[in-house]
């Protein structure tokens, strides 16, 4: 059964504690600064970083909880970002316009199909130069195995389990081939640009007991 998250963002604690992503610290700074868009933000903590970094940034959340709690914290710490209580997938990426699109830990929660949505909308909205930083789960993460015994097959890698929610695992190379793929199909080469690729075995000691995962992360430069 799927975790749930308007729940548990209505806790005082931080869920995803403080701290921004790896990904974002990283690579974050080698976009140019502009407005940025994070899709699925949770509590807001990459959010919260890149406003900081003085990017002019916009969340999308769909738990009201989680908005609700980034904006506190954004006022506390006088910060400025725009939050948007709205499924990622309804949500409309302005053509042209983002120096920095951000999807961490978004798509093992969608079917692929609408993954590979997100990620043609998000190639559309960056600027040139742009970065889109994304992360998400392997078919090498325990839970794979798991979702095999336990849940429907629906399509390769993407299960519906018994409450009717979605779960999506990566192959090898996958998440690549997804975010490339306009790089391949538009005349005018507009796509993007591999500049990390990365899977890996991840030790995960954020929340709750330590667990493993496996995580494929991408950041690719709009061409």
């Amino acid at each position: 059964m799927a975790k749930n998250y308007e729940e548990i963002y209505s806790k005082s604690e931080l869920y995803w504690g403080t701290k921004p992503s790896d990904l974002v610290k990283r690579f974050a700074e080698m976009a140019p600064t502009g407005p940025a868009l994070d899709l699925g933000m949770g509590e807001g903590r990459d959010v919260l970083y890149l406003a900081g970094l003085g990017f002019s940034v916009t969340g999308v959340e769909s738990t009201k909880a989680g908005v609700a709690k980034c904006e506190n914290i954004a006022r506390k710490k006088s910060l400025s970002i725009k939050a948007v209580s709205e499924d990622a997938r309804e949500f409309r990426i302005a053509k042209n316009r983002y120096s920095l699109i951000v999807a961490i830990n978004l798509f093992q929660f969608l079917a692929k199909a609408d993954t590979q949505l997100i990620i043609n909308k998000a190639v559309e909205g960056l600027k040139r130069g742009g970065l889109f930083l994304c992360e998400s789960f392997t078919v090498d993460d325990p839970h794979y195995k798991v979702h095999k015994k336990n849940s429907k097959e629906i399509a390769p890698g993407t299960f519906r389990d018994a409450t009717g929610n979605i779960y999506s695992l990566f192959g090898h190379g996958e998440l690549m081939r997804m975010c490339c793929a306009q790089i391949a199909e538009s005349e005018l080469k507009s796509g993007l640009r591999p500049i990390h690729y990365a899977e890996f075995d991840f030790y995960d000691t954020t929340h709750g007991a330590p667990h493993w995962h496996g995580i494929v992360d991408f950041v690719g430069k709009k061409l």
